[in-house]
């Protein structure tokens, strides 16, 4: 199954598909248009409340409040588009099947979702990244990079992953950023399998 994942065709597929996709879907789904909406007002919220001094409680409890908001969004937009490359991938099955079937493969009993003895959909794709995503060099050294700066910078990591309305310095700051940029990368990578399983999905079934 690793050997169908790397396949370079569905690398290529999801580069020329993604763009377009992504305008059809976002065009036509006021879902996705409200949630990135969300997404940028609070991100703006955030970066513009990080630059004064927090001093009083009431700071302190408008941060957290952000925090919340902000991640809770985030959360929303990564799982709509995993969920719609995923079916994208289902859609796109006949596109390349010939290239899949050129030397019969062997399947695997838990080979697909419909196969696995979770039937959970979440939980099927977590088990699937931890798999094929989690443990590849490109998302370890992702991984390195964020343990770097988290060391170097803890008031940072504690801003981003714990909503601690710390006042950062500008160091701290540019870190911050960083630490966003990496989680965005990771989140990149993990939504090309999405669009990876899809196609094996519906092939392998």
């Amino acid at each position: 199954m690793e050997e169908l994942l790397n396949k370079p065709i569905l690398n290529q597929m999801y580069e020329y598909r993604k763009e377009d996709f992504e305008k059809c879907v976002y065009d036509s789904e006021k879902e996705i248009k409200d949630i990135e909406s969300n997404v940028c007002d609070l991100e703006q919220e955030l970066i513009n409340f990080l630059e004064k001094v927090i001093q009083n409680k009431k700071d302190y409890d408008t941060a957290i409040e952000i925090f919340k908001k902000y991640d809770n969004t985030y959360s929303k937009q990564i799982e709509f588009w995993g969920c719609a490359y995923f079916k994208l991938g289902m859609i796109d099955r006949e596109k390349i099947r010939n290239e899949f079937f050129e030397k019969k493969m062997q399947l695997e009993e838990t080979d697909t979702l419909l196969d696995s003895y979770n039937d959970d959909l979440s939980e099927y794709i977590e088990e699937q990244k931890r798999k094929y995503t989690f443990e590849t060099k490109e998302y370890k050294e992702l991984r390195k990079k964020y343990s770097e700066i988290a060391e170097k910078y803890p008031n940072a990591v504690e801003v981003f992953e714990d909503m601690k309305p710390i006042e950062l310095n500008k160091d701290e700051m540019k870190a911050l950023c960083k630490l966003r940029d990496i989680d965005i990368e990771m989140g990149s990578m993990e939504k090309k399998l999405c669009f990876k399983l899809g196609m094996k999905e519906v092939i392998n079934f």
